[in-house]
This record gives C-alpha cells, structure tokens and sequence, in this order.
C-alpha cells in the first residue's frame, strides 16, 4: 500500500485510441491495469484538463469491474471532434485530476480551442462598438430609485465586449424551478446553424477554464416566431455560480464552431426588481 501511495506522488500516463464502438457507447473505458492498481483512489468525479486551460468535470462510473469515463464524456469528445483513430495520452497526477492531450489520425497533436484571453479582450474594449446584437437602451426591469450605484443592468450594457452578445436578467426560473434560459430569437437567428434542431452549447466563466456543456433546442411558436432554449445543464452552470435573482448575465459568442460563450456575471447588489415577465428583440430578457 505504501508503495503505491509513493506512486501516486508521480506522474502515471495511460493512452486510449478512440474507436468508433466507444462513441456509441458515449463513454470510455479506463484501462483495466491503472484501475486495478489505482482504481480505489478514484472518486466518483474527475477533471479533464487540456493543453489550451480548459477544465472538464467528468463522472466515473463502475460496471462489471471495470470503470468509465461517462457523464460528461460525450460533450467532451464532440467538443474536441474525437472520431475513430484519434490518440489520447492521460497524464494522472492527483485523485481527482488529469491532463489529456489529443493526437489525430496523422499522429499530430490537434489544434485546441482557445481559451479566451479576457486581458486582451479588455485593452480593445474601448475601442470597439456594441454588436448589432447587444442589448439596448431601455428595458422594463424596476429600478429603486433610491439606491445609489449602478445596477448589475447598467453594468453589463456598460460592459463592451469583443465578440456578439446578449443580456439576461436573472429571473426565478432562470435561477430556480425548472431552470430555464432562453436565447434572444434575434441573436440565435444571426449566429447558431438553422438547419439544426438541435445541439450543444458550451459555457465558460472569466478567470477559470472550466466548461459547462449543455443542449438547446430551436422550436417555431404559432406566431412563425423561432424560439432558442436550452434544454439541459443549463441548471448545473447557475448553480455551480450561484445565480440569484435579479444578477445579470452577458453571454459573449467567443467560438462559433464549437457555440462557446464566455459569460460575464454582474452581481445583483442593488437589488434589482426583476419580478416581470418580458421579452425585447434588442437582446434583453427579463423573466
């Protein structure tokens, strides 16, 4: 045992070459010797890290002796394009981490999605106009007069960013209940694939690489009108971020490929009133 603990403090690699059966399956199998020999230190959630920064939560699971990879794989291998032949190299260091690198069919290491640099992102802020698809001037959100300050609203629509976005206002089914978000039609129209029903969207917040993957849906109301929810993991991001009521999310489109947004959090410290229920076409929700 005391062995195999002083193994741990080293670095351990395993690889596993991608085929097309464990795309089905949407998970993978960690190798029979490595849990064997180091499966009990395993909990029951991991980190995939890659090279560009980015964290993964993934899940691991037991079945018949053997352990996977499984919650969250399936948006980490569509994410990165995994398809059969492609290499991966795991790099075990702690109990609950791993850095994974990717080499395609060619045995070359892939390009990896960047991670956004909000440094640089913020020295052309100044300089740079509100997208077509930002928010406006006006809303319906309730403001307390009395307050002194800027509210989270007036933060964000003062917040410039380098890439197209939109504004939500935290309402309580944004943050509660059935955990709703909807994607103004405006927006969705301008940048996600129409041909798509549906897909995965990814989010990721300033100053941390970690990603939350979710799904959204495009569906059509009786007025021709086209809606954009997204349907799952919508719940795991405002939770793991503590969204409450009246806080302000500015979702930045910073890889259109993959439908990657960085989302810039304005704290509800004014206490914004956002007990109201409207929709506006300049990319502002309240709900």
């Amino acid at each position: 045992m005391d062995s195999e603990l002083s193994e741990l403090k080293k670095p351990i690699h395993f690889f596993k070459i991608i085929v097309t059966q464990s795309l089905h399956q949407e998970k993978l199998m960690i190798p029979r010797k490595f849990v064997k020999k180091y499966g009990e230190y395993l909990p029951k959630a991991i980190c995939l890290k890659t090279p560009n920064g980015a964290d993964w939560k993934i899940s691991i699971v037991k079945n018949d002796g053997n352990k996977w990879f499984e919650k969250g794989w399936k948006e980490f291998a569509d994410y990165h394009s995994l398809s059969h032949g492609h290499l991966l190299v795991f790099k075990y260091e702690t109990t609950s981490h791993f850095e994974v690198r990717i080499f395609d069919k060619s045995a070359l290491e892939i390009k990896y999605p960047e991670v956004n640099n909000d440094e640089d992102c913020r020295v052309s802020q100044k300089r740079k106009a509100y997208s077509s698809f930002e928010i406006g001037t006006t809303s319906r959100v309730k403001k307390d007069k009395g307050k002194q300050g800027n509210t989270a609203l007036e933060r964000a629509e003062e917040f410039k960013t380098c890439n197209p976005s939109f504004v939500v206002v935290m309402g309580a089914s944004y943050v509660g209940g059935r955990f709703l978000l909807f994607i103004p039609s405006m927006f969705g129209k301008a940048h996600f694939d129409m041909n798509k029903e549906k897909g995965y969207i990814y989010f990721q917040v300033l100053d941390h690489g970690l990603v939350w993957p979710a799904k959204y849906s495009t569906c059509r109301r009786c007025n021709g009108g086209i809606m954009f929810e997204v349907t799952s993991g919508w719940k795991e991001f405002s939770m793991d971020n503590s969204l409450k009521v009246g806080d302000v999310c500015k979702f930045e489109l910073i890889l259109r490929t993959n439908m990657t947004f960085h989302v810039h959090i304005f704290r509800n410290t004014n206490e914004v009133n956002a007990d109201c229920s409207t929709t506006s076409a300049n990319g502002i929700i309240v709900l």
